[in-house]
C-alpha cells in the first residue's frame, strides 16, 4: 500500500519549482509509514508537482516505480491501492497488441487508461484505489476512488492552491493551512463517532465518495467554490443497489450457497497474489472466520493467522479464534493485552486517524495490524459482511420498533412525541426518551434507524453556534423508494457506516503499522450479489447471515461457530473509572472548554459528571467528546 499528495499551483506563470518540490517532498515524508520501501517525486511546469510513498507488494524492481508515465508519455500516476483483476487486464491488452516492461498492477493501470479511456479502465478494474492522473495533453487532473471508498483521499483548497494526499496530516505541513475546524463536519462526528465523506474536520478540505472521480482544468482557479460539482460517480452505490434489488437471484437457497462461495473462493484466490508474505485477521467471528477457510483451503502450506485478546476480559474471541485456527491448520499467532498495553496505544490515536475518531476498537485494531506486520506485509480481513448479509443486532432492533412505529396512529405521534421530549428535558434519561421521541415521530424506518446508530440525538447542542445537520446518505436511500426496511438499513451503512468508520478504522491502524489489510467481501462481485439476494436468504427470526454461514460450515463446523456475536471494542467504562480518569479530567476542563470555543462545557461536564457519579451513565457518548479533545489538544488546531 502506498500514500499520494499532489499541489497544483494556482499562480503557475511565477510557478517556483524548487518551493514546490520541497513541500511535496515534505507531505511525502508525512506519510512514510503508508510507504516506507520508496519515495518519488514528479512536477511540471504547468504548476503540478506529485510525490508517492511506496509499499512494495507487487513487482519489486524499479518498473513499480511512482511517480510513473505512461509508455505514450501523455499520462503521470500516483497509485495508492491494488488492482485485483490486473492478470486478466493485462492478458487482455497483450491480446490487443500491448507490451509491457514490468509486472506491476500500476503500469496495467496506465496501460488500460491509456488504451481504452479512463471511463471504460474505471468500469473493468477490480479492486481498492485511490489514484490521482495528470494528463499532460488536456492538461487536466482527475482523482479517482474505489467502490467503496477502501483508501483514503483527501483533497481541497490551501491558500491559492489545489491540494489532495491519502492523509490529512500530509496536508499540515504546507505552511498556509489554515486548520479552521467545519462545524458541521463537527456536529455530523458528534452523531455518528466518525467524520462522514464528503465531508473532513476542516474546512475546505473533502473526502472523495465511493465510486467517484473529480476532474480539474485551470479554470477551477478562478471559482474555487464550485469545487465539490465536480465530483461524478462512474459508479453509484446506491443505483447498483436498486438495479439489483429489482433484478433479485433467481436461484434457489442451495443454488446461492454455491455462487456465494464461488465467489469468495475467486475473491480471495486474487487477493491472495503477492510478492510479499501474506497472513489473514481472525477474530474468531464469521466473516473472518470464512475468509481464514477459504484463503487456507488454497494454500498449500499453512496461512499465518493473528488474533488478540484483552487479559480478564469474558468477551475475548481469542479462545475461539484459536481452536478455529486449529481446525484450519494455520500458523496460529495471538497476543493476549493488558490494559497498560491498550492505554499505551491512546497517545499515537490522534496522530494515527488525523482527524477526531471514536470508535474504541481502533486500539485492538492498531494492535492485531502491529502483531501482524512481525510476520507479514499483507493481511485479509473479513470487512463488509455485516453490512452486506444483515450482521447487525441493531438490524433486529431496528425492525422490531418499526414494526411497533407502524401501529401507532399518526394523529397520536406528533403529540406522544413531544411529550417524550418534554419529559426527556426534565429526566435523568434524557437521551432515552429523546431517542423514542425520534422513534415515534419517525415516518420512514430510516428515520427511527437514525436513531439507533446516532451518538448524540441532538448533536448540535453540543457544538457552539452549530445548526442541526444530517446525513446525506440517508435521503439518498430514501429516494430509492425500496419498501424493505432491512434493505434500507444495510444499504445506509454500507454508504455510510462501512466507509467512514470501518474502513477508515482499518487503512489508518493498518498503515500506521505498514501492513496492507486487503478484503475478499468487499469484491465487486459479492457486493452486488449480496443485493439480488433474497433478505429471506440473509436472515430468519434468530440469527443474520445465514447464507454466509452456510458458506462458512463447508470450512469450520458448527459447533465452532454457535457462539453469540462479540464485538471488538474496549472496556470504556473501566478505563475511565480508573486509569483514564484523569486524563479524561484534563480534557473536559471547564476552563479548556471555554478556551476552545467549540463545544458547550455546561453540557460536556454535565454529561462527565453523570458517568463519574453513575455507572450505567454514558460512558461510550463520553468517549466521543473524548476522542474530540484528544484530538483538538494534540494537532493544535485554532478554532
Amino acid at each position: 500500500m502506498c500514500g499520494i499528495v499532489g499541489l497544483w499551483s494556482a499562480t503557475n506563470k511565477i510557478f517556483n519549482l524548487e518551493k514546490y518540490l520541497d513541500n511535496i517532498r515534505r507531505m511525502s515524508e508525512k506519510l512514510s509509514h503508508r510507504g516506507p520501501d520508496a519515495q518519488g517525486l514528479w512536477s511540471d511546469e504547468a504548476g503540478i508537482a506529485l510525490g508517492h510513498s511506496r509499499l512494495s507488494i507487487q513487482d519489486l524492481t524499479v518498473h513499480g516505480h511512482q511517480p510513473m508515465s505512461s509508455p505514450c508519455q501523455r499520462y503521470v500516476l500516483v497509485f495508492n491501492g491494488e488492482i485485483y483483476n490486473f492478470l486478466e487486464l493485462k492478458a487482455q491488452l497483450e491480446k490487443e497488441g500491448l507490451a509491457f516492461v514490468g509486472y506491476s498492477d500500476t503500469e496495467v493501470l496506465l496501460a488500460a487508461v491509456c488504451h481504452w479511456g479512463l471511463e471504460k479502465a474505471l468500469s473493468l478494474f477490480n479492486g481498492m484505489f485511490a489514484f490521482a492522473l495528470w494528463d499532460k495533453q488536456k492538461q487536466s487532473l482527475t482523482l479517482a476512488q474505489d467502490r467503496a471508498a477502501k483508501k483514503p483521499l483527501y483533497f481541497g483548497w490551501v491558500g491559492q492552491d489545489f491540494v489532495f494526499a491519502s492523509e490529512l496530516k500530509a496536508l499540515k505541513v504546507l505552511p498556509e493551512f489554515s486548520g479552521e475546524i467545519d462545524k458541521e463536519a463537527l456536529t455530523l462526528y458528534l452523531t455518528y463517532n466518525y467524520v462522514p465523506a464528503p465531508y473532513s474536520i476542516y474546512q475546505h478540505i473533502y473526502k472523495l465518495a465511493q465510486g467517484a472521480t473529480i476532474t480539474l482544468n485551470a479554470d477551477i482557479f478562478i471559482d474555487k467554490s464550485c469545487l465539490l460539482t465536480r465530483v461524478r460517480h462512474y459508479w453509484c452505490a446506491y443505483q447498483s443497489a436498486k438495479k439489483q434489488y429489482q433484478q433479485p437471484f433467481s436461484g434457489s437457497y442451495d443454488d446461492a450457497v454455491n455462487q456465494l462461495d464461488a465467489h469468495l473462493v475467486d475473491a480471495t484466490k486474487i487477493r491472495m497474489i503477492s510478492d510479499v508474505p501474506l497472513g489473514v485477521m481472525l477474530s474468531g467471528g464469521i466473516d473472518s472466520s470464512t475468509v481464514t477457510g477459504i484463503a487456507q483451503s488454497l494454500s498449500s502450506r499453512a496461512v499465518n493467522s493473528f488474533s488478540i485478546g484483552f487479559e480478564n476480559n469474558k468477551k475475548c474471541e481469542a479462545g475461539a479464534a484459536r481452536k478455529i485456527a486449529g481446525h484450519l491448520g494455520t500458523d496460529h499467532n495471538e497476543l493476549i493485552v493488558t490494559g497498560r498495553d491498550a492505554l499505551d496505544v491512546l497517545p499515537l490515536l490522534p496522530d494515527m486517524y488525523d482527524e477526531p475518531f471514536g470508535d474504541s476498537s481502533q486500539i485492538p485494531t492498531y494492535l492485531v495490524a502491529k502483531l501482524a506486520k512481525n510476520r507479514v506485509t499483507v493481511a485479509l480481513t473479513g470487512d463488509g459482511g455485516d453490512e452486506l448479509f444483515y450482521g447487525y443486532r441493531r438490524y433486529f432492533s431496528s425492525h422490531k420498533l418499526t414494526k411497533v412505529n407502524q401501529k401507532i396512529p399518526e394523529l397520536l405521534r406528533w403529540p406522544l412525541s413531544k411529550v417524550c421530549n418534554s419529559i426527556g428535558r426534565l429526566s435523568r434519561c434524557e437521551h432515552k426518551f429523546l431517542q423514542h421521541a425520534q422513534n415515534i415521530a419517525a415516518n420512514h424506518p430510516l428515520d427511527l434507524y437514525q436513531s439507533r446508530i446516532s451518538k448524540f440525538i441532538e448533536p448540535h447542542r453540543l457544538v457552539k453556534g452549530a445548526e442541526p445537520v444530517s446525513l446525506v446518505n440517508i435521503e439518498q436511500v430514501k429516494a430509492l423508494d425500496i419498501g424493505e426496511p432491512e434493505f434500507n438499513m444495510m444499504l445506509l451503512d454500507y454508504t455510510s457506516y462501512l466507509t467512514g468508520d470501518i474502513l477508515v478504522k482499518v487503512d489508518r491502524a493498518s498503515m500506521a503499522a505498514s501492513l496492507e489489510a486487503r478484503n475478499p467481501l468487499l469484491d465487486r462481485r459479492i457486493v452486488e450479489f449480496a443485493w439480488s439476494l433474497p433478505t429471506a436468504y440473509k436472515y430468519n427470526q434468530k440469527t443474520g447471515k445465514t447464507v454466509l454461514r452456510d458458506v462458512l460450515a463447508r470450512y469450520v463446523p458448527d459447533e465452532l461457530m454457535n457462539r453469540p456475536k462479540q464485538g471488538f471494542g474496549s472496556p470504556i467504562k473501566k478505563w475511565l473509572s480508573g486509569p483514564l480518569r484523569d486524563w479524561a479530567e484534563e480534557l473536559l476542563s471547564e476552563d479548556k472548554l471555554q478556551q476552545q470555543g467549540l463545544l458547550e462545557p455546561a453540557l460536556v461536564r454535565y454529561l462527565w459528571e453523570k458517568c463519574k457519579s453513575n455507572p450505567k451513565g454514558r460512558h461510550s457518548h463520553l468517549w466521543t467528546i473524548l476522542m474530540f479533545q484528544a484530538w483538538y489538544q494534540q494537532q493544535g488546531v485554532a478554532a
